[in-house]
Order: C-alpha cells, then structure tokens, then sequence
C-alpha cells in the first residue's frame, strides 16, 4: 500500500515536470528573437530593440503599441505635424511601412503600418508585415532613427 502512494507520487511529479516542460518550450518558441539580429537591421542611424510583451490595440490580432519613456520624445508626431518623426521601424531587417498611420488604420488594416506619437509618454503603434502576431511571431522590431544628412 505505501509503496503504491510512492509510485502514484513520482507519477504526478513527472507529469507536473513534463507539463511544465512543454509550457516553457512554447512560451521559449514565441519569445525567441534570433541571435543573428541581435545587432539590429543593417542600417545606419541609433536602433533601439523593442522589447515584448506589446499591448494590442483595439483588440487587434496583428497591431500592438509599446509606450516607451523617452523614445524620441521630441520627434513624435503632432497635432500641427502628422508627419514629423522621422523613425523607421524594421521587422527584422526589413523596413515597414507606411509611417504616420492612423492608429485605426494600423488595427484595422495593419501590414506593417506604423506610427510615433506623443501619448502617455512616447507611444509607437505598430502591425507586423504579413499581420501575424508581433507577440509570437518571433521577429524582432526595431527603431531606428536615421543619420541626419549632412548640411553642406
């Protein structure tokens, strides 16, 4: 009898490890951004990694936003200039687009529209390219704000 309580013991403990294994290794699988990006996309110009979990926007499957304190604060988007920021925002080494979209039209239409405002701090909303989750999607997204050109 005592022998029997041990054998169903070790049972439940392998079942709680191999449960536990398999929830790690999917949550591994949807947060993993490969190593190779680590450096960001091959343009010139300050690139700074957006880090996950992002918050979804209007109950969007494809369009997330990410507040960041500072993030270029004083070149987002305004009232009196809708078109101001001048970032750019790569899904791995490809650049997304259209920039300064209506974050409406980021949730509702989404393939990699985006836009830098000024909301609770600095706000980017963004839509992944082929309108996958950006939380699970594995791709890793930059902003980059662009060298400056030279003034002759």
């Amino acid at each position: 009898m005592i022998l029997r309580g041990i054998t169903s013991t070790r049972l439940v403990y392998a079942l709680v490890a191999i449960s536990a294994y398999f929830l790690i290794a999917v949550w591994l699988r949807a947060s993993f951004v490969p190593a190779a990006n680590f450096q960001g996309p091959r343009v010139a110009g300050e690139k700074l990694l957006m880090y996950r979990p992002f918050t979804n926007i209007d109950a969007s499957k494809f369009a997330v936003g990410q507040e960041r304190h500072g993030l270029f604060e004083n070149l987002t988007d305004s009232e009196d200039d809708g078109h101001r920021s001048p970032l750019e925002l790569y899904e791995d080494n490809k650049l997304l687009g259209p920039a300064h979209s209506n974050p409406i039209d980021i949730a509702t239409l989404g393939h990699g529209r985006f836009s830098h405002r000024k909301k609770n701090g600095t706000t980017l909303y963004w839509s992944s390219s082929d309108n996958s989750d950006p939380n699970t999607n594995g791709r890793a997204y930059w902003v980059v704000k662009p060298v400056a050109p030279m003034q002759p």
